[in-house]
């Protein structure tokens, strides 16, 4: 029979999952593979791959001490926060916020919903931008002041992504250069504008698959456009 020599070592290292497990992406730990949590992960590797942040300026379930409106003292978790790169991980060094919640919570809820959670950790932590989803939505906030000193929170489309401001977005508008969609992130896309179409418009079941059929339309004209451009003729 013959002798195989095995690297024990190599043995420990392999880990074997359950059907409920999942490996974090960020820590690289063992966690439960909840809704919430399989929608955490995709929005980890979002902030890498789209809004190129780096990971080891992320920090998943970061913990903080702040002090309310009336001085008492509080704490509050931010599912995920980014820093400045290469910054100690403190929440005055915060500059991305990401509030992710399963498919029950609901934007307008006195507790978890966008103002209760995102706006808060906003404000406790002077982070000028955040994002809330629960998979089904997604919002964006921007904390700014006004000309007299008030802090306001306004919703906007987007947040910037690494080494940009929101003027850098204002600026670009339209040539401004879209982003590679990372892993789930553009089903999700798709599933959100299903739902408002469905749901809010009280439209045709068909409506969605008109959309669909329009913006792969699109995808196509856009790259037959560049590669005839490419062999020096127009594809018109």
């Amino acid at each position: 029979m013959a002798n195989y020599d095995i690297d024990k070592t190599q043995l420990q290292d392999e880990v074997v999952l359950d059907d409920n497990q999942l490996v974090c992406v960020l820590t690289n730990s063992i966690k439960t593979a909840t809704e919430k949590e399989i929608l955490l992960q995709s929005i980890i590797n979002q902030m890498d791959e789209e809004y190129e942040f780096d990971l080891s300026d992320m920090r998943r379930d970061f913990s903080f001490s702040y002090e309310d409106d009336e001085g008492k003292k509080k704490r509050m978790t931010i599912d995920l926060a980014i820093f400045r790169h290469g910054a100690e991980q403190e929440p005055e060094n915060i500059e991305r916020i990401c509030i992710v919640y399963d498919s029950k919570a609901k934007e307008g809820d006195k507790k978890k919903g966008v103002e209760a959670t995102l706006h808060k950790a906003l404000q406790a932590t002077g982070c000028d931008f955040g994002m809330w989803t629960n998979g089904d939505k997604q919002f964006f906030a921007y904390r700014k002041e006004d000309e007299i000193g008030n802090e306001l929170i306004e919703d906007i489309s987007d947040f910037p992504g690494c080494d940009e401001t929101i003027e850098d977005l204002e600026n670009m508008g339209d040539r401004a250069q879209p982003r590679k969609a990372a892993n789930d992130t553009l089903i999700r896309t798709f599933k959100r504008c299903h739902d408002y179409l469905y749901g809010n418009e009280g439209r045709k079941k068909d409506a969605f698959w008109e959309l669909l059929n329009l913006i792969f339309c699109k995808i196509f004209d856009e790259k037959r456009r560049f590669t005839d451009a490419e062999k020096g003729f127009s594809y018109r």
